[in-house]
């Protein structure tokens, strides 16, 4: 009885001492429009990323398209790696920036990029096929066929990386 006692009162001053504490600030409300646009932006950063994505793959095939020796594709697509990574870390910024903003809105962009990613990765495959036939089967060029076929994914991974 005693016991039951002691703990009723610790439990009561526990309580007591939890009411009388700092109150915390109530969360904002995020409205409705709020949210949509937090979406629309993150949608907006994938479809950017993504654009740049099949606009590297497009200049990729051009400058493999006449079929130059691998000595003077494989610099090229150097450099256009090289000006794609920048664009893509500055997408990745503004991905993450999405993030620390809106977590929820981060999540539907991410969901988007999940849906959208593999047609966009298929559409690359189609685009670049021949140039990777060329210098795979006829040349036997493994450094041209890897930059082709990994350097654009690569730089996809880039952009979306957390």
């Amino acid at each position: 009885m005693k016991r039951s006692l002691v703990i009723f009162v610790i439990c009561a001053g526990l309580v007591a001492f939890a009411a009388c504490g700092k109150k915390a600030e109530a969360p904002k409300a995020v409205t409705a429009a709020q949210a949509q646009a937090a979406e629309d932006a993150g949608k907006a950063i994938v479809d950017e990323i993504l654009a740049a994505f099949d606009q590297c793959v497009a200049e990729a095939a051009a400058l493999a398209k006449d079929r130059p020796e691998a000595a003077v594709l494989l610099p090229q697509l150097e450099k256009l790696y090289a000006d794609y990574g920048a664009r893509m870390a500055a997408l990745n910024a503004r991905f993450l920036a999405l993030r620390d903003q809106d977590i929820f809105a981060f999540q539907r962009a991410n969901g988007y990029m999940t849906e959208n990613r593999p047609k966009h990765v298929f559409a690359k495959d189609n685009t670049l096929t021949p140039a990777l036939q060329y210098y795979n089967l006829e040349k036997g060029e493994k450094a041209v066929v890897d930059m082709l076929a990994n350097g654009p994914v690569k730089l996809l991974d880039a952009a979306v990386k957390q």
